[in-house]
């Protein structure tokens, strides 16, 4: 008896879960007078200020995965710090960013980038 109801539960949790809305929808989140745009939970989008190199360590000279173009938009999860640089008129800063961009995740200077409203 329980095999013959287990199918039917399961078919209806399936159908569920079709049904429900994806986490990557954009929203705007309220943050005091002004909205922040998000694409997913722990997600800012930023926008870089020229074109720069995504890195696979956060380091001036690490392996290069893409290049983000300039004006366009990406993911911003997490900030830290690395090694230091010039780039983007940063005076030997050392902040770095780990971002998504079209699906490469890596790091950018966050001198390079800035939020997207």
């Amino acid at each position: 008896m329980k095999k013959r109801l287990l199918a039917p539960a399961a078919m209806a949790a399936l159908s569920l879960l079709a049904t429900a809305p994806t986490a990557s929808a954009a929203v705007t989140a309220p943050t005091g007078a002004k909205t922040v745009k998000t694409a997913a939970a722990g997600c800012e989008l930023i926008k870089a200020r020229e074109n720069i190199k995504i890195r696979k360590s956060p380091r001036d000279n690490a392996t290069a995965l893409r290049l983000m173009y300039k004006n366009t938009t990406g993911c911003w999860h997490k900030g830290l710090v690395g090694g230091r640089y010039t780039k983007c008129g940063g005076k030997n800063w050392d902040g770095w960013g780990y971002i998504t961009y079209r699906g490469t995740k890596g790091y950018v200077p966050n001198a390079c980038v800035i939020p997207a409203n």
